[in-house]
Parts: structure tokens; C-alpha cells; sequence
């Protein structure tokens, strides 16, 4: 949890943060989120640990339904966490979100889908002032066994303005070094945002 919000914190100060979205882009990774430049919007952004040993790509093959998807991957040991990142305008009110997960992951590492959610329609995580109203998280529950389904249902409190939706390969101190990988695909929202993307 620390890892994932010092991180975002450190991003914060080297660039700007991306407008906020009302609607979910490029849901499925049918494209790659590196080929988005300038004009085409902003979707799903990376944040590699300063630690070393990440790789966050687009795989064109591996997917669920269809094929398109974002791989997270660590092979150092210690504590990690590498994940991709988008931001979503968000109101008050339940919600669920869920994606699509495979992975192959070595001891005391995990795939993990997230979202926190402040008062800042922005997505900002800077201080002064930032409230973090909301976090939830879930992982995988399954290795090696292809896509499973992972779902968070929460309900986002009064003032809520955004959220980050965050995909990430995460692993503990006690991680040692190995191959480890998680593949993302088929991320849904239901919530008080429309949701943008036609599903296969």
C-alpha cells in the first residue's frame, strides 16, 4: 500500500497529472497504451519502482476475451511494485470494478487490482490538503491457470471527485529473484461513470 502511494507521490512531482477521465479508455488494451501520443487521449499510464527490475508492456496476443493486454513483470528480488495507472472522474455511490487477470508469479508476489479515491477532481496525490477517502484492493487467486475474473465492490463516500485505477505486480520484502508476471485485460466499471469501450 505505502509502495503504490509514495510512488504516485514521486510521479506527481516530475510531471504533470493527466485530465481527469469520465469515462475508462481503452478498457481492454486492444492498443498498445505506449502508442497513444498526442492528439489520440491519454488511457493507461506506467509507474515502474525506483528499485529496478520492472517491465510493464503490451501484449498483443495473450488476452481475455480477445487478445490485447497489459503485462507487469519483476524479476529482482525485495520489495516491488510496478503497475499501470489511469484516472477516472468519480461521484459519490457503489461501484464495481473488476478486470480480467492471468499470471505466473514466484513466492510473496501478487497480481493486484486497486483503486483509491480522494476529494481532488483532478487525481492529484500532492499535498497539502489531498484526502484519500477511499481504498480497496483484491489479487488474483490463481497461478499459472490463465484469466480469472477480479472484482472490488465498495461504495465511494461523499466528496468523492476521482479515483486512481491502478493494475499492479507487487511482491514482499521476502520476494527473491525469479520470473514474475501478470497480464490485465477486460477492465470493467459500474459506477457512477459511464463506462467507454464496447465489449467482444
Amino acid at each position: 500500500m505505502q509502495a503504490l502511494t509514495s510512488l504516485l507521490l514521486a510521479v506527481a512531482w516530475m510531471e504533470p497529472m493527466p485530465p481527469p477521465l469520465t469515462v475508462l479508455r481503452n478498457p481492454d488494451f486492444d492498443t498498445d497504451p505506449a502508442a497513444a501520443v498526442s492528439p489520440a487521449p491519454t488511457n493507461w499510464r506506467w509507474f515502474l519502482d525506483d528499485g529496478a527490475g520492472g517491465e510493464l508492456v503490451w501484449d498483443g496476443i495473450a488476452g481475455a476475451p480477445a487478445p490485447g493486454s497489459g503485462r507487469v513483470r519483476n524479476n529482482r528480488g525485495g520489495q516491488r511494485a510496478d503497475f499501470w495507472g489511469q484516472c477516472l472522474k468519480v461521484a459519490p455511490g457503489p461501484f464495481t470494478l473488476r478486470a480480467a487477470v492471468a499470471s505466473q508469479l514466484k513466492p510473496n508476489a501478487s497480481c493486484e487490482l486497486r483503486i483509491e479515491i480522494n476529494d481532488r477532481a483532478d487525481c492529484s496525490t500532492t499535498p497539502p490538503g489531498v484526502t484519500n477517502l477511499l481504498t480497496r484492493s483484491a489479487v488474483a487467486t490463481t497461478n499459472n491457470a490463465g484469466f480469472e475474473t477480479v472484482q472490488i465492490s465498495a461504495v465511494a463516500p461523499l466528496g468523492s471527485a476521482s479515483a486512481w485505477v491502478l493494475l499492479a505486480h507487487r511482491q514482499t520484502s521476502a520476494a527473491t529473484p525469479g520470473y514474475s508476471y501478470c497480464h490485465f485485460d477486460h477492465v470493467e466499471w459500474s459506477g457512477n461513470v459511464i463506462f467507454a469501450g464496447r465489449f467482444e
